[in-house]
């Protein structure tokens, strides 16, 4: 597949084989759920392929077939923001065949397809306080409670991943810091432990509980928010196959081990104190945009953060 070097380009290649042959090559470097994206993206080509009686070489993406393609998605009920990354991973492939010499037709880049925000939640210090705290009533399920809320506190005070998070043993507590190599960026962060970190570590002995898979945990996770009394209603808007739908939830509902790590950069942001590219560090965003895009501020949180501001006074 390496064609650098040839003086003019090759002809077009059957794109799915393409995308399957480099994501194989990347995977060696990359995350376990790397491939799984890739797959779920090759599967609808070829589904688009069979439906429309059409073969699809890397030339063949064009502005024109994007089109077709994201009205296809949309036909299949796929939500506006799963159909946004799917796009931008074709883009991204067809790219990379261009690098690779093989024919490409450049309209592919005429398609600029947004994200729109999710209805992704955050908890605030005083939640994350309440939470930490809260007495679990019922004996026998007590202490399996326990174990899942610290585990999430710890996320909700580190900004790692439920991956990173979930795997931090007596090693990675080092003096005052938590030190580990993420999982799926492969860096090295060293974060501040906050008090109830500390706390955690010494109510299990210096080892956080773990083992527990996200399906299971996520699942846990909400029963547990929901009775410790998070029901603050939530109001959101998001597509879903073409058409604008509004819904609105309970805030437990919306709690996932991944609210743990955007409540744990918003929070940092929220203080002041720190500056957005120290916080980038921890969290291993690397533009600002992408930064912003990830936290969540509502208009009463932007307001109270700024509210102490110089200019707002005489």
């Amino acid at each position: 597949m390496n064609h650098f070097r040839q003086s003019k380009p090759l002809e077009g290649v059957y794109f799915a084989d393409f995308i399957r042959e480099v994501v194989e090559k990347k995977s060696r470097r990359k995350s376990a759920q790397y491939p799984a994206v890739y797959d779920a993206v090759i599967r609808h080509i070829n589904r688009f392929s069979e439906e429309y009686d059409c073969c699809i070489f890397t030339n063949s993406i064009t502005e024109e077939f994007l089109d077709d393609f994201i009205v296809y998605l949309e036909e299949c009920g796929l939500r506006h923001n799963t159909i946004v990354g799917y796009i931008l991973k074709i883009q991204s492939m067809v790219r990379k065949a261009s690098q690779y010499n093989y024919a490409v037709d450049p309209s592919y880049e005429g398609i600029d397809i947004r994200l729109e925000e999710t209805s992704a939640v955050f908890l605030s210090m005083n939640e994350i306080t309440r939470i930490y705290y809260y007495k679990f009533e019922k004996q026998d399920k007590r202490r399996a409670k326990e174990r899942i809320r610290d585990l999430f506190v710890v996320g909700c005070l580190t900004a790692l991943r439920y991956s990173d998070y979930s795997t931090l043993t007596k090693d990675n507590y080092q003096g005052d810091y938590i030190i580990k190599r993420t999982k799926k960026t492969n860096v090295d962060v060293k974060i501040p432990a906050h008090d109830y970190v500390k706390e955690i570590f010494a109510k299990y002995n210096g080892s956080i509980p773990c083992g527990l898979c996200i399906q299971y945990f996520n699942k846990y996770l909400k029963v547990i928010m929901r009775e410790i009394g998070l029901n603050d209603k939530v109001t959101y808007s998001f597509t879903k196959g073409g058409k604008l739908q509004t819904v609105t939830r309970e805030k437990w509902e919306l709690i996932s081990s991944h609210t743990a790590r955007r409540s744990a950069a918003t929070n940092m942001y929220l203080t002041g104190r720190m500056r957005t590219l120290e916080i980038m560090k921890l969290t291993g965003h690397r533009t600002e945009q992408n930064f912003f895009r990830y936290i969540r501020l509502t208009g009463d949180d932007m307001a109270r953060a700024i509210s102490g501001d110089m200019y707002f006074r005489k």
